[in-house]
Order: C-alpha cells, then structure tokens, then sequence
C-alpha cells in the first residue's frame, strides 16, 4: 500500500496526507500519485510522491546492519507517520532512546558498535516496534476507495496537512 508523503519546506513537517486524521493509502503507487496530480493543485515532490513502508528490508538491515541508511530513513518516515496521528508514547522505550539511535545511525555506519555499547533499543526491540508501530498505522489509516475519494473531493472528509499547497483544484470538486 502506498501513502502521499508530503514534503514541503523546512517551515512545516513532512507527513503523509491525512483524511479526517487518518493516513490516506492507496493500493497502488500510481493510484496516489495520480490522485495528487488530479486533484490538488501546487504539489511539489522531492522524488517519490507516494511511499512503500517496506517491513522486511527494515527487519533484515536492522539484524545486519548491511544498509544503515535504509534503518534511518524508515526510521524517519515512522516518526514522522507518528507525529501526524499524534502518537507521543512509544512502548519497548523512551522516544529519547529511539530519537538518540536514529541520531546515531544518521551519522555513524556501524550499527553493531551501538548495539554493543548501548542496552536499548536492541535489534529485537527496533523490530518490536516496527509491529507496533505497524498496529498504530493500521489503526489510524483509511484505505481509498471511491467513495472515500468522493467524500474527500467533496469536502466531507477533512484534509491535513491544511494549506495552500493542499487546496483542491476547482474542477476536483466537480467529481
């Protein structure tokens, strides 16, 4: 399933487009884009409009360390996902913890020299909350149907993040 993920400058936060508080998927990666470069207009991209949370190469660079960059990166967008629903209490660990080893892995490569020098977050535990943090998504999510689109378009469901680069095409609300 993939999300619009909504980068915009430093002044506001990069979030996945929300529907009456909950994170919009769609079911295909061209699905979303296409709903964004429909119906909204001043939507302005880095590289991907659309994000894949990809459950398994997370698990797998978190035991290996293989890919650092592809652990901080996730780690990035679960925060950010999180801010969004306004999730502040994290279970396994402080967010302290969490944040410091997101620090970490932006500026270090070797992820088993943290593992050894610091009791939390173990591996297992990294892995224990992407499941929770999982639940939390899917808890707070809606999948797109048409009828949602129409009720998105039509202005019953309200969007977030609020703002000009987020005002609906005058021809969407014809829908």
């Amino acid at each position: 399933m993939y999300s619009p993920y909504l980068m915009d400058h430093e002044s506001n936060p990069d979030m996945p487009l929300l529907a009456d508080g909950k994170i919009v998927f769609f079911k295909t990666k061209n699905s979303a884009i296409n709903f964004m470069h429909n119906h909204f207009r001043n939507v302005s991209y880095n590289d991907e409009p659309a994000y894949e949370f990809d459950t398994e190469t997370f698990i797998k660079n978190v035991r290996t360390g293989y890919q650092r960059e592809i652990v901080i990166d996730i780690l990035n967008i679960i925060f950010d996902y999180l801010s969004a629903i306004k999730v502040e209490n994290y279970p396994f660990f402080s967010r302290k913890i969490i944040y410091d080893f997101a620090d970490y892995t932006t500026f270090h490569r070797d992820l088993e020299t943290y593992f050894q020098s610091h009791s939390q977050p173990a591996p297992s535990e990294l892995i224990n909350f992407l499941y929770w943090f999982s639940g939390e998504i899917a808890h707070h999510s809606i999948l797109c149907s048409r009828r949602t689109l129409s009720e998105i378009i039509q202005g019953k469901m309200r969007l977030s993040p609020q703002g000009d680069n987020l005002s609906l095409d005058d021809q969407s609300k014809n829908f």
